[in-house]
């Protein structure tokens, strides 16, 4: 990150202030163009950054810092956001943090002095609050520096997201120490190093009594990147304490493996681990310790090649499952974006230490699928997870509202689009990614512009300007995904020497103003099976993958089980029954080959708003008319089940849930979420619907379970008060939708019209998500 701002300009800066940044020990070997000198000129990059920029410029810093001031005993200047970043057991002040790396980013990224503004209020505002607190502290949750004090004295109480009965507070004290990075790094604002100083002295005391097993006791919660905030503040100041202060988040029950290159990643969260990483790769630039850069580059390696969808997404309900166990994880909730920003972040700088193309594979493939989808181009929502499963939908965060960790790193994500996309080396430029956009490599004396429609289209240009003709060898990178039909000229003449798919193609001359490189990058279609299950793939054209149009996302009703389209082409070449459409570059139509209907698929990231599948299953004629009555059973178990019905509740549905009388206590989450598009509840109390009955007829609740929650569930289910069972929803099983009935006693009913059926957590337990209550006629015929 440090390459955003320029490196003499922040050693000018450091020196003022009587501080002396570090050369690293491990330096780029290919350094990324400043972020400053690269600019988006177009295409959906540039859309995307625009949008965020507009977002960003949207929000109140005011009420991002409410919280700030109220536990420095001081008034707010505005009413608070909610969310994830209100008062009560949240996040609170995440969000601030992020959004000071965004507009430090933002700034960067367009030029436009409304975001420096932005970052030199929030600092001038942190300061205040800093020295009103009186001990370098910063924070906005609710008892937040009470609940340090205990830790502080070695009364810690840790688990996976809870550290003394707080939601992740050294996640939350990350994202401020990466804000006050970022407007250093980024603005030049000496303030915001000044404020990270005296921040870092107070978490120094704070840890400063414990030893090693308090420590790793304290890990045991979610801490973001403390380690690497910690060793870039060394790397800014030269000051050894900060780079001591980095080893205290150590947490060795996961670096220790990852050391040995042993993958243990199976059940754990996977956002949890990223940044931890990130935090042992920018140390390992540092001082060179190899530990933490063989943690690092082998956690990445692991990740990217065995636990990774076709988007560039991983993970499964947040958690890492087992490797290359790919085929039971694609439904449901799957690739959080916070995990998607982090990889990215590393391949960069694993790029600039070791210039490997696969590093930009990734890249592009994370950028161009998974991040621009995380976004809706209409009102520049984001997504908490962006599924890839068979019938799912994205999962839009309210931005006003949620505030939730993929929110914030969103703020951030949309404005590094430009970072990456270039890199140097003295006697060598990088082309990394074909996006349009200007760059300035300035120890050249080189201007570049760079035309281009990708990803849609196939052709890209860039037009040199110089202020004298210049040696040097461009490095060009030819995709894996580009094979037959691939060009370079340089002045309309073809180069004859072309680097095989997935390397860079090198050209050496002497550069001048009015050179022009041309490049056509011919994109085929091809299947990418998973590596359990070669008869379930994702269809990429290029670097895009394909998304099959599966109809309006609220329509989630439609798509029971066994009702999302199978492929009937297993075997057969692609190009035979997947066609173009004409007219609609990148839209291609199944013949023949979908059951029960035909599938339209597009780019995913030009895809939203509608029920969608990314993976899909691939029959043989022969196999599928096997399968194919399994599937018509569970439409027709579906159908009696309709007649039996008296009433359906959709929990996670705002007009049901009102006409249902919903209530609940210890509610998971407040927001709706989705699994394969379907809306549901959970709670860590309870919850209730008011079910009509048809008192006539004996009756029963039907509640609808997914079999894939990550622990066991033990609950009871109770009518107007009493219980009529007791259940255990266990882990474990291929994840599917599965409805369960329990009767209700006569009694329960008699003369009734309505009773409320209510759905209890047992002691140190949570309920299930349940995505449907349904009331029906026990008698009737099914």
């Amino acid at each position: 990150m440090k390459a955003i701002f320029p490196i003499f300009l922040v050693t000018l800066l450091a020196s003022a202030q009587g501080v002396h940044p570090i050369q690293p020990v491990i330096a780029d070997v290919a350094r990324p163009l400043p972020l400053q000198d690269v600019r988006l000129t177009g295409g959906p990059l540039k859309h995307a950054q625009d949008l965020d920029a507009a977002y960003l410029l949207r929000l109140e810093p005011d009420r991002m810092l409410a919280n700030f001031r109220k536990r420095a005993g001081m008034q707010p200047k505005a009413q608070p956001y909610g969310g994830w970043d209100g008062d009560g057991k949240n996040l609170s002040g995440h969000i601030l943090g992020h959004y000071l790396s965004a507009v430090s980013l933002m700034s960067s990224a367009t030029g436009d002095p409304r975001f420096k503004a932005r970052v030199d209020t929030i600092l001038s505002e942190l300061k205040v609050v800093q020295d009103k607190q009186g001990d370098g502290y910063l924070g906005a949750l609710e008892q937040g520096k009470e609940r340090f004090q205990e830790v502080a004295r070695g009364d810690i109480r840790s688990g996976g997201f809870d550290l003394n009965g707080l939601w992740s507070p050294w996640y939350v004290q990350h994202k401020i120490f990466a804000g006050l990075r970022d407007a250093y790094r980024c603005t030049g604002n000496p303030l915001a190093l000044a404020i990270e100083i005296e921040f870092a002295g107070w978490a120094e005391r704070t840890l400063a009594g414990l030893n090693e097993a308090q420590l790793q006791k304290m890990l045991n919660t979610e801490f973001g990147a403390m380690n690497e905030v910690l060793a870039d503040l060394y790397a800014d100041t030269g000051d050894r304490r900060w780079l001591d202060l980095s080893y205290k988040f150590e947490h060795k029950a996961v670096l220790d493996p990852l050391k040995r290159h042993q993958d243990k990643l199976s059940g754990l969260h996977g956002n949890t681990q990223v940044p931890k990483l990130m935090g042992n790769l920018a140390r390992y630039a540092y001082t060179g310790d190899p530990g933490d850069g063989y943690a690092a580059s082998f956690f990445w390696d692991r990740v990217v090649q065995h636990h990774t969808f076709a988007t560039g997404g991983h993970g499964k309900n947040e958690y890492f499952f087992d490797a290359d166990r790919m085929s039971d994880s694609v439904d449901g909730r799957t690739a959080e974006t916070c995990n998607v920003y982090n990889m990215i972040k590393m391949a960069r700088k694993l790029f600039a230490l070791r210039p490997d193309p696969y590093y930009a594979e990734f890249h592009e493939r994370a950028l161009f699928n998974h991040i621009l989808a995380s976004m809706d181009p209409q009102d520049g929502r984001t997504c908490y997870m962006v599924p890839v499963g068979r019938g799912v939908q994205h999962e839009y965060q309210d931005m006003e509202e949620s505030f939730t960790c993929c929110v914030g790193s969103g703020m951030e994500s949309h404005a590094l689009h430009a970072f990456g996309i270039y890199y140097e080396a003295g006697d060598r430029l990088w082309v990394n990614l074909y996006a349009p956009s200007t760059a300035t490599w300035a120890a050249a004396g080189l201007s570049l512009a760079t035309t281009t429609d990708l990803p849609i289209g196939d052709e890209a240009s860039l037009a040199f300007t110089l202020k004298k003709p210049k040696t040097f060898t461009l490095n060009l990178r030819r995709p894996a995904w580009a094979h037959e039909g691939f060009q370079v000229q340089v002045n309309g003449q073809a180069v004859a020497s072309l680097a095989k798919a997935g390397d860079y193609v090198e050209i050496t001359r002497t550069w001048k103003t009015g050179d022009v490189v041309h490049l056509v990058l011919p994109k085929t279609l091809r299947l990418e099976p998973l590596p359990d299950n070669p008869r379930r793939a994702a269809i990429l054209w290029g670097p895009l993958v394909l998304a099959g149009n599966l109809g309006p996302e609220e329509d989630f009703e439609t798509w029971k089980e066994g009702s999302v389209p199978v492929l009937v082409a297993a075997e057969r070449p692609l190009d035979q029954w997947l066609k173009p459409v004409a007219g609609k570059p990148g839209h291609f139509r199944t013949e023949g080959a979908g059951n029960p209907h035909e599938v339209d698929l597009v780019p995913f990231f030009q895809l939203h708003r509608r029920s969608y599948a990314v993976y899909f299953d691939l029959f043989t004629p022969k196999e599928w008319q096997a399968r194919s009555a399994e599937y018509a059973q569970a439409m027709e178990r579906q159908r009696k089940l309709q007649l039996a019905t008296v009433a359906y509740a959709q929990p996670g549905e705002m007009q049901p849930e009102r006409d249902f009388n919903f209530k609940g206590e210890g509610l998971i989450l407040d927001e709706m979420r989705r699994i394969q598009g379907r809306p549901f509840r959970h709670s860590k109390q309870w919850f209730s619907f008011d079910m009509p009955v048809d008192a006539a007829h004996p009756a029963a609740v039907v509640l609808t379970y997914f079999q894939d929650e990550w622990r066991k569930r033990t609950f009871t289910i109770q009518v107007d008060g009493q219980k009529i069972a007791d259940e255990v929803i266990d882990r474990g099983g291929v994840p599917h939708f599965f409805d369960r009935e329990y009767a209700i006693p006569p009694a329960l009913v008699q003369g009734k019209k309505t009773v409320t059926v209510r759905i209890e957590a047992a002691k140190d337990s949570e309920t299930p998500a349940i995505f449907g209550v349904r009331t029906i006629r026990s008698d009737s015929q099914r």
